[in-house]
């Protein structure tokens, strides 16, 4: 991967793009409907819902309505020609019925009954259904009852079998399933999007084209999507919300094989408020061919087969470290009832670490989804309110190397209760559960990026190496990622035990006592685990910006930045990937003929 552009991402398609759109402010332009008639629909049928009741059987305590009404324009090109140009119109809505109380509802529930494992988890499972997109009162109000009916009744069945489950097992220290929050009643204007069409398309011809001068290249692809929605939250403690969200996407794709098979990818992923904010044509194409000298390169380097020693992640490489090892750790979250989890806590959350030290002193961390730019770059972490309608707040995770906090949604865990508006729905999915927006990582000791690499040449020079190891980015499956790519991330994690590592090095550099560099390919690091990051001995001080849309195994998760300085371990174990390679094209690229 390439440094060089700080909004870049090791990382997936595009059903992700409405979460893209949500975490960025809005523009000006084409507008959606007012959505009158659809904030009266969503709060004429909660009412209504809260009498629902089936039998003796309890009715609902809580209802909320999210809805996200959107326009999106997709298009992709090939060799410099358009292979989809796509405008796509939605509203879809995302409902969640409590039955129970704020101590015990329907939620946070596991059931393996029938030999089978289903998971009604986080804010509850929820369902989704999709609304008309003309404003007709009547037609809303009967997709939205049909929904909500389907919901309740799948709520009292799950309730009915966790107390009988929490009655055998003869359950009590767990904590309550929500917490209440304050009431928004705000309507903010609807969204307006700029996005000229015809003249994107001619764009995006015309950066594509840009591989027919690169016959090495096998498969490259260009993407642009830009969209524009407005995001409704109706609860029955009396939130009624909207709010505008517009985003700008272009991610470039490429890859090519080494001459021993190996599959090499990269990506350019450029983030912006508005399409008009996108680069030029002439930048994109221009680190479009740096990008291909970089990979070119690197199926040139030679193999590296062990490695045990001093490892600097310098510029976008720091920031994967702490989103693949720390993101989901500071999320709090509860295992749901009837897991069968033993030695963890919070759906494998640090909450058993708080008031403990867990980075080097001088280490500070917060997360901040209020802040949408630094230094020029786009974070896509940023979001206005929470998919539970709450304003975010900052939350200082890490005080001096302690551990003080996590982002909460309204689901307590066992130490801490109260949202700090970090309840984060993933793309296509009902359930919102505790989720960083932007988290920024700091040193009060930090150095140049110079003093960093000195330092780990003195490092491995005390241990008696000939050379240190310089990573400068990191596989990992998200926006952009070519289909070997996820590919090889998914094979790593299953020889792993499912269990998430640091991905492989896509750039990784041998760094000699004398400043030389020479890069090499094909490693993969051992088990990583987060009580390593006690063994950053040092840290830079330039910031970068690591934006990311990612796929795990139960699907895509929520837009996040991390901006985070560059980071020196002590040690860490590196080894030769062990996989068979496919054969070489047996013609050449009729481009390079």
């Amino acid at each position: 991967m390439d440094t060089r552009c700080s909004v870049r991402t090791v990382g997936v398609g595009v059903a992700l793009f409405g979460v893209l759109v949500a975490a960025m402010p809005a523009a000006a332009g084409e507008v959606l409907p007012d959505g009158k008639a659809l904030m009266k629909a969503l709060s004429d049928e909660i009412t209504r819902s809260m009498n629902l009741q089936m039998e003796d059987l309890e009715k609902p305590y809580f209802l909320q309505y999210s809805v996200d009404d959107s326009i999106v324009y997709e298009m992709t090109a090939n060799y410099g020609d358009l292979t989809t140009s796509e405008l796509r119109r939605s509203r879809d809505l995302y409902s969640q019925v409590r039955v129970g109380s704020y101590e015990l509802d329907n939620t946070n529930f596991t059931d393996d009954s029938g030999g089978f494992r289903m998971f009604f988890g986080g804010g509850g499972r929820g369902g989704r259904a999709r609304l008309p997109v003309e404003d007709d009162y009547a037609a809303l109000r009967q997709a939205i009852w049909w929904a909500t009916d389907q919901d309740y009744k799948d709520s009292v069945e799950t309730l009915t079998k966790k107390r009988a489950y929490m009655k055998d097992k003869n359950l009590t220290d767990r904590p309550s399933d929500f917490s209440k929050a304050s009431v928004v009643e705000r309507i903010e204007p609807s969204v307006k999007l700029d996005f000229k069409r015809k003249i994107w398309e001619e764009r995006v011809k015309t950066i594509s084209a840009q591989f027919k001068k690169h016959p090495q290249v096998q498969e490259s692809r260009i993407m642009v999507m830009t969209g524009a929605s407005n995001t409704y939250v109706v609860n029955t403690e009396g939130t009624r919300l909207r709010w505008p969200n517009t985003g700008a996407l272009l991610i470039v794709t490429a890859e090519l094989q080494a001459e021993d098979g190996m599959k090499l990818s990269d990506n350019l992923t450029f983030t912006a408020e508005t399409p008009n904010d996108l680069p030029s044509v002439e930048k994109v194409t221009a680190e479009i061919d740096d990008m291909v000298d970089s990979m070119k390169a690197l199926a040139k380097a030679p193999i590296l087969d062990r490695y045990t020693g001093p490892v600097l992640f310098d510029g976008l490489a720091g920031a994967q470290v702490f989103r693949t090892m720390f993101a989901e750790a500071v999320a709090g979250r509860v295992d749901p009832v009837g897991s069968q989890r033993r030695g963890r806590s919070g759906a494998g959350s640090l909450e058993k670490k708080l008031d403990q030290k867990i980075l080097p002193k001088s280490f500070q961390v917060y997360d901040d989804p209020a802040k949408s730019v630094v230094n020029g770059d786009y974070l896509l972490g940023s979001f206005t309110y929470d998919d539970e309608g709450v304003r975010p707040e900052r939350v200082d995770l890490v005080v001096d190397g302690v551990l003080k906090s996590l982002v909460m949604s309204r689901v307590p865990t066992k130490k801490l209760s109260g949202t700090n508006g970090h309840a984060r729905r993933s793309p296509g999915r009902g359930t919102a559960n505790a989720a960083i927006g932007n988290l920024f990582v700091e040193s009060k000791e930090g150095v140049s990026d110079g003093q960093l690499k000195k330092r780990l040449i003195e490092a491995a020079e005390d241990e008696g190496l000939e050379y240190g190891l310089r990573v400068a980015a990191v596989r990992s499956a998200g926006i952009g990622s070519s289909q070997a790519n996820i590919m090889a991330m998914f094979m790593n994690m299953q020889r792993r035990g499912g269990q998430q590592n640091l991905g492989d090095p896509v750039y990784a550099y041998k760094v000699y006592p004398d400043g030389r560099e020479e890069l090499v390919r094909g490693l993969e690091f051992g088990q990583v685990k987060l009580r390593d990051l006690k063994q950053i001995v040092a840290a830079g001080n330039t910031p970068t910006v690591y934006n990311y849309v990612g796929l795990g195994m139960s699907g895509a998760t929520p837009a996040t930045a991390i901006v985070a300085p560059g980071l020196l371990f002590e040690e860490l174990e590196l080894s030769k990937i062990e996989q068979e390679h496919e054969k070489l094209p047996i013609l050449k690229s009729p481009l390079s003929r």
